[in-house]
């Protein structure tokens, strides 16, 4: 047992040897017995290095990052309804653009996008390429006339628009419901500024002071119905202004009511999310009130044709900008008596039927137009008569207008020319352009005749370019300096008014006239919109003859 192990196994005394066993095959076959352990440990390694080199750029790459950036989302509030009841300086640059879009070429019209067709509108004649604004004053109000009794034929040619409302042509009053940066923008391109329309809101303020509590303007007593503020609080007593009139009150309504229109301000309430600004709504609405009560039913007249014209143009105004069912009657009834009292002549004068002059028919003219911008009922032979009227008092010499006949003065021959424009005479028109060149260029703007400055200013807007870049400045300058600052303390209540005592007409129309024809001539820029937009590149066959 001496010789056996704990395991029972045997006990060899002898020292252990290694041999290293030799093959056959000598240095080749061990070379390719090694190669399969070089190819795999070859391969180990390259997957070691590349982790390795991933792992390194990786770290770098994120070491690099910038930290995390911080994006602060700002929440636009959504903007205030239109407030068009600032008067301060007659424009709120607070009230966001109602159309103010970038346009995708230098030029666009309104219509579909139709990429297969021409440039342009179907079927327009050949002009040289021109922005066309599209109609504004759509919903509420209508914002322009029509040319038919078929509402939404937008354009005088090419695809029918409107939307289903009534159309706003040139020469409309669709461009006053403009608000914001657009009116801002109007006022500016048009060649007005920030010192005509501040003009503008304290000549409305004036006449608002002045307005009496029934709605009237008196000419001849309105210094009896001042207050010394406007709105609730303002208390009444007698002021000291001069320049009082003749006693017209309709007339006096009618001059009082028509800047506010111009201005855009109806009798409709006017609801500001922002700040409260002046509203002169009630004002608006007293006058159309008074005016309405005082028509006759049965026949439609506002009196004497003087009066009846001016009326009739603020009743239709006011229909037109608001589409108001209740001013609809009395307007028509105040068109048809224009249309009942014309003379077989053509024209119109103090009283119905009584053969025409000059002066009398420009305000039946602009009633009666005003009348088919708010898509009322004219015939169109009254208009034709008018036409044969202005033939019959145009010289052929200058083509200027007298009074009564043949003949060129520089007040009729601007309301003569005004004429023309709204019954349809281009501007290519020899006649036109020589009436204009011979009879209003030399006969500046001048603040002691408002009743020329009034009609050649519009003559000269819708004419443009070069006659309004050089009528517009001095006219605007003008009438701006002229106007009461309020510097006499002696009569601190004429301020934002203009004295009609140097004026030829001053003493019939007295400080309210003189103060509203003022005021409309600084409106221009928005009351109506010019005329020839649409066709001052185009020579229609008529016009050469």
């Amino acid at each position: 047992m001496s010789n056996a192990t704990s395991n029972n196994q045997p006990v060899n005394n002898r020292q252990a040897v290694i041999r290293q066993t030799t093959t056959p095959e000598g240095g080749a076959g061990t070379l390719l017995r090694m190669l399969p352990a070089w190819i795999i440990s070859a391969v180990l390694h390259v997957v070691i290095i590349g982790m390795f080199l991933f792992v390194t750029v990786g770290i770098g790459t994120a070491g690099d990052a910038p930290p995390d950036e911080v994006n602060e989302t700002q929440v636009e509030e959504p903007p205030a309804k239109e407030d068009l009841t600032n008067t301060d300086l007659g424009i709120d640059s607070d009230v966001p653009t109602n159309y103010d879009v970038e346009r995708i070429a230098e030029v666009s019209v309104p219509g579909p996008v139709l990429p297969n067709e021409v440039v342009g509108l179907s079927n327009a004649p050949e002009g040289p390429a021109q922005t066309i604004p599209p109609p504004p004053g759509f919903g509420g109000g209508t914002g322009g006339g029509i040319q038919s009794l078929t509402p939404g034929n937008a354009n005088p040619f090419g695809l029918p628009g409107g939307m289903g409302g009534l159309l706003s042509v040139p020469g409309g009053f669709g461009a006053r419901l403009a608000s914001g940066a657009t009116r801002e923008r109007m006022v500016l391109e048009g060649g007005g500024n920030g010192p005509s329309e501040a003009a503008v809101a304290r000549g409305l303020e004036w006449l608002a002071l002045h307005q009496a509590p029934d709605g009237r303007w008196a000419l001849d007593g309105f210094t009896s119905h001042a207050r010394d503020k406007y709105g609730p609080g303002g208390k009444p007593f007698t002021c000291n202004c001069q320049g009082s009139g003749q006693k017209n009150d309709i007339a006096g309504t009618a001059f009082g009511v028509l800047p506010f229109l111009a201005a855009g301000i109806t009798h409709k309430p006017i609801v500001a999310d922002k700040k409260q600004q002046r509203d002169y709504t009630k004002t608006v609405e007293g006058a159309l009130k008074f005016l309405m009560a005082k028509q006759d039913k049965s026949n439609g007249s506002l009196g004497g044709m003087y009066e009846h014209g001016l009326a009739t143009i603020a009743l239709c105004e006011a229909y037109g900008l608001t589409s108001d069912p209740g001013l609809k009657a009395s307007a028509q009834k105040a068109v048809n008596y224009i249309v009942y009292a014309q003379h077989d002549a053509g024209g119109w004068r103090y009283g119905p039927k009584q053969a025409g002059d000059t002066s009398v028919t420009g305000w039946e003219v602009m009633a009666l137009k005003s009348g088919q911008m708010a898509g009322l009922s004219v015939p169109k032979p009254t208009i034709d008569g008018a036409t044969k009227y202005l033939n019959s008092c145009m010289s052929l010499t200058d083509y200027g207008y007298g009074y009564t006949g043949v003949g060129s003065t520089p007040t009729m021959s601007a309301v003569g020319l005004l004429c023309r424009q709204y019954l349809g005479w281009s501007p290519r028109k020899p006649e036109l352009r020589n009436g204009v060149e011979k009879n209003v260029v030399p006969a500046p703007p001048a603040v002691n005749n408002m009743y020329y400055s009034y009609y050649a200013t519009q003559v000269m807007h819708h004419m443009g370019g070069e006659h309004w870049a050089k009528w517009n400045p001095p006219m605007r300058d003008a009438l701006v300096k002229a106007q009461d600052q309020g510097n006499d303390v002696r009569r601190a209540h004429q301020r934002g008014s203009w004295d009609p005592k140097s004026d030829g007409h001053g003493g019939a129309w007295g400080r309210v006239g003189q103060t509203s024809l003022s005021l409309l001539t600084l409106e221009v820029y928005y009351r109506h919109l010019p005329l020839y937009r649409r066709e001052m590149g185009t020579v229609k066959p008529e016009d050469e003859k």
